[in-house]
C-alpha cells in the first residue's frame, strides 16, 4: 500500500510539472504514384515523401522563468507506403535544448548548418523527383566516394544558434560521431550565418565531415537567397563539396514558387558537375499542388535530366 501511495504521489508531482509546459504531436504523411524512365526501361509504384517527407513526431518546451526556456525535438520517419515495415526510429532530430536571452544550444541529433541552405533555398526542397541539389552529391561520383555520412545530419552534436539580432542569424555546431577506439570518423564542424527578415533571406554555409583517412575527408560550401514578391518568390543555390583527395562536385540551381489558383506552382532549373568527369547533367522540374485546405494538398511534379 505504501508504495502504491508513493507512485500515486509521484504521478501528481509530474502532472504539476508537466501542466507548466506544452508538447505538440506534429508530422506528415505524404504517399505518391512515381514512373521513371530512363534508357528505354521504365518503372512504377508507390512511394512515400514525393514532396514533403512523411514524419511523425513531438516537441515540447518548458518555461522555466526568467526568459529561460528548456525545450526537447524528437521526430522520426515514416515509410506510409508499406507502414514503416522498418520501424519507427527518431533519426530525422532527436535533441534537448535550452534558449535564453544568449540564444540556443542544443545536444543530440540535428540537420548540419550546411544542409539548411540545400533545402531552403529549393521550391522542391530536398523531396521527390523535383528535388534538385542532394546534400552529399559528392558520394555519387565514380572514383570520389568523400565521407556524406554527416551531409544532412550529425549525431552526438552540440550547436549553438544566435539570438535574434534584427535579422541576422548565426548557428555553429560540432558534432561527435560515433567514435570508437580513438579514430574521429564522422565528426562534423559547421557554421551557417545570413539574414532573414521580411521578403529577403541570404545564407552563407561551411562544413567539413572527418573519414577514417584525409583523402576522404569532406569539405562543404554553399551560398542561398530567396526574395518573396508576392506573386512569385525566386530562389537561388549555389553549392560545393570536395574531398581531401581533390574530387569535386558543384551545383547550382534557380527555381522560384508562384501562388496560382488554389495552389502553388513550382519550377526548377538545375545543373549538377563533377570537376574531370564527363558525368555531369542538367535538370528541368515543374509542379503543381493544389490546396483541398490548410491542410491538404494534391500535388504533382515533371522532372527531365
Amino acid at each position: 500500500m505504501k508504495k502504491s501511495l508513493l507512485a500515486l504521489a509521484a504521478i501528481s508531482l509530474a502532472g504539476a510539472a508537466s501542466a507548466q509546459s506544452s508538447v505538440t504531436l506534429f508530422g506528415i504523411v505524404d504517399a505518391a504514384y512515381a514512373h521513371v524512365s530512363a534508357g528505354g526501361r521504365s518503372a512504377s509504384g508507390i512511394t512515400n515523401s514525393g514532396l514533403n517527407s512523411s514524419r511523425l513526431g513531438f516537441r515540447g518546451v518548458e518555461d522555466l522563468g526568467g526568459g529561460l526556456k528548456a525545450n526537447f525535438w524528437l521526430e522520426g520517419q515514416l515509410s506510409n507506403d508499406d507502414g514503416n515495415a522498418a520501424g519507427l526510429n527518431f533519426q530525422r532530430r532527436s535533441y534537448v535544448g535550452l534558449s535564453g536571452g544568449f540564444g540556443e544550444v542544443r545536444i543530440g541529433r540535428e540537420y548540419t548548418p550546411t544542409f539548411w541552405n540545400t533545402t531552403v533555398y529549393d521550391a522542391f526542397g530536398t523531396n521527390g523527383v523535383g528535388s534538385a541539389m542532394t546534400p552529399g552529391m559528392i558520394s555519387a561520383a565514380p572514383g570520389a566516394p568523400g565521407n556524406s555520412a554527416a551531409a544532412v545530419r550529425s549525431s552526438n552534436m552540440i550547436t549553438y544558434l544566435l539570438p535574434a539580432m534584427g535579422g541576422f542569424v548565426g548557428q555553429g555546431m560540432v558534432g561527435f560521431g560515433e567514435n570508437t577506439g580513438g579514430v574521429k570518423t564522422n565528426n562534423y564542424l559547421g557554421f551557417r550565418f545570413g539574414y532573414a527578415a521580411g521578403p529577403l533571406s541570404a545564407h552563407a554555409a561551411f562544413g567539413k565531415t572527418k573519414a577514417l583517412t584525409s583523402a576522404n575527408d569532406t569539405k562543404y560550401q554553399n551560398i542561398g537567397a530567396s526574395y518573396d514578391f508576392g506573386a512569385v518568390k525566386p530562389m537561388f543555390f549555389w553549392g560545393t563539396e570536395k574531398t581531401g583527395s581533390g574530387a569535386k562536385v558543384t551545383g547550382w540551381e534557380i527555381s522560384a514558387v508562384a501562388p496560382m489558383g488554389q495552389g502553388e506552382l513550382r519550377a526548377a532549373i538545375s545543373r549538377y558537375d563533377v570537376a574531370n568527369s564527363p558525368n555531369d547533367w542538367n535538370k528541368f522540374a515543374l509542379g503543381y499542388g493544389y490546396n483541398l485546405s490548410k491542410r491538404t494538398q494534391l500535388y504533382t511534379t515533371y522532372a527531365r535530366v
